[in-house]
């Protein structure tokens, strides 16, 4: 190659980065509010439970003396019930429609059922209310999968997840302070001030999407000038695998359901979120247990926030800068978890120095959950079956969530809600383990593969150019390349399985 055409393509890559990076400042800060405020519509609720939503709501029972949060479990719960029925509806619409314009009409329909939280006044009210709240936000997490097919390719996508998903801990500490104000200032029934507050944010948010969140790389509207339009298009062109207008085809959802590796990705998401049950709906209510007022309790969320930050910087860093490494990180980020549950369980609840951390070593959780992500999105090809896969991960998130709503009980606050802390330690050691088995498996599978190899299976793969194209793509996004592989001809592409593709190396 001539020193020309060396300083060309030095050109083009830099063209491209400064592309990309544009690409961030305009929509990561959109996904990161978004799915801030989705985190802090949920933590209302286990904010409100320490001023007045449980009495106000008939969200408790006393039977012979022992208090019963049964129906507040349920109410929880009820946010899940709704969300598991309508988020694998809502993948497919947003496949199908202008992806800006919908997910900005579910933002707004999403403010006004929280606002519609205030005129509850009873529990039957409230669970049915929890159910639609969690139908029309079960739109913001397929609306991301889309926006990052689109938009980055999959080896770009790693930090851009961590990114959006560490706004839990960022909203965590926010929500926090503002509800602190809210519940000194919010007169005889405070828990509707929080409602108030967060579905009038929630709505103005939509109007934000609305006008400035651009709907594809193919119309990307005025953030991006002529030159950088045409970047986007090949970059679209070179993303064929990412495009959300890929036809449905049955067999990749057979497969899907067939491959143990996708039951697995369920199970784990289900595991690590059990521990959402004492860390955001009772997290408030828990730290009250440990001796602190409402005021304090809500204010001493805040650290547990920065430590899910944390966490997730932390681990997302390392799983992009070594190769091969994710399934040995995801153990070790379930390490503070387990920690801090034994120490909540066993320390002496006063002095409160030592339940405190240990609270905060469990907000850890979100870290293990983010590497999980990465792991199912870098090992799973095909369009359908990757929508699938997805699809699962999310159903065991909704699974994790309302069996934890029933994991925290009232009665057993005098040895220090045993129960939950059993199974936050049961559901991350699993977790671990079917990381190690993954690993397994991936290792297993890979080197069938490079036996094929070596006895010439994949002289059709190489015929037909399809080596350095999506494989090259995903291997690339397990071993932290900052390079941008390039496929000399798109039209080549074929919408095939990790299973189907031969010549694909899966992510360790």
């Amino acid at each position: 190659m001539s020193s020309v055409d060396s300083t060309e393509v030095a050109r083009l890559r830099e063209a491209e980065r400064r592309v990309v990076r544009k690409i961030d400042r305009v929509l990561l800060p959109i996904m990161l509010i978004t799915y801030g405020l989705q985190y802090y519509d949920k933590s209302v609720l286990g904010t409100a439970a320490v001023y007045g939503i449980l009495k106000d709501l008939d969200l408790t029972q006393t039977i012979n003396g022992v208090t019963h949060t049964t129906r507040y479990s349920t109410a929880t719960a009820a946010f899940y019930y709704g969300y598991i029925v309508a988020v694998l509806p809502m993948g497919l619409l947003f496949a199908r429609v202008p992806l800006a314009k919908t997910a900005s009409a579910c933002v707004i329909a999403w403010g006004l059922v929280c606002i519609l939280t205030v005129v509850c006044h009873n529990y039957p009210g409230f669970v049915a209310q929890r159910v639609i709240l969690g139908v029309v936000e079960s739109a913001v997490s397929p609306a991301f999968v889309a926006i990052c097919a689109l938009w980055w390719k999959p080896q770009e996508q790693a930090k851009r997840i961590g990114f959006f998903y560490s706004a839990t801990g960022v909203f965590s500490m926010f929500s926090a302070l503002i509800n602190i104000g809210l519940g000194k200032t919010g007169g005889i029934h405070p828990w509707k001030s929080m409602y108030y507050f967060c579905g009038s944010l929630t709505l103005a948010w939509g109007f934000v999407i609305y006008f400035f969140m651009p709907d594809s790389p193919l119309s990307p509207g005025r953030y991006f000038n002529e030159e950088e339009k045409e970047i986007l298009i090949k970059r679209y062109e070179e993303n064929p695998w990412g495009s959300s207008q890929q036809s449905i085809k049955p067999y990749q959802i057979l497969e899907a359901i067939k491959d143990i590796k996708t039951w697995i990705y369920l199970l784990m998401g289900a595991s690590i979120y059990i521990c959402n049950g004492s860390v955001t709906a009772f997290g408030a209510r828990i730290i009250s247990g440990f001796g602190y007022t409402s005021l304090q309790s809500t204010a001493l969320l805040v650290p547990g926030g920065f430590v899910t930050v944390i966490t997730i910087a932390f681990f997302s860093y390392f799983a992009d800068k070594y190769k091969n490494i994710r399934t040995w990180l995801l153990p070790i980020s379930c390490v503070p978890v387990v920690v801090g549950a034994i120490v909540i369980w066993t320390a002496p609840w006063h002095p409160t120095v030592g339940p405190l951390i240990g609270y905060y070593l469990v907000a850890s959780f979100g870290a293990p959950y983010v590497l999980l992500l990465s792991l199912a999105s870098a090992n799973t090809a095909g369009a359908t079956k990757k929508g699938v896969t997805s699809g699962f991960i999310f159903v065991g998130y909704n699974v994790g969530n309302i069996a934890a709503s029933y994991l925290v009980f009232a009665q057993e606050k005098k040895i220090k809600y045993r129960s939950t802390w059993i199974a936050v330690i049961v559901c991350m050691i699993f977790a671990s383990a079917a990381a190690i088995l993954l690993r397994y498996l991936y290792i297993a599978e890979n080197n069938r593969r490079d036996e094929l190899a070596i006895n010439g299976n994949l002289k059709e793969a190489k015929a037909i150019g399809v080596i350095g194209s999506e494989e090259s793509a995903e291997k690339l996004a397990g071993e932290g390349h900052t390079d941008i592989p390039i496929i000399d001809n798109p039209q080549r592409y074929e919408d095939k399985t990790d299973k189907e593709r031969l010549d694909f190396r899966y992510t360790l």
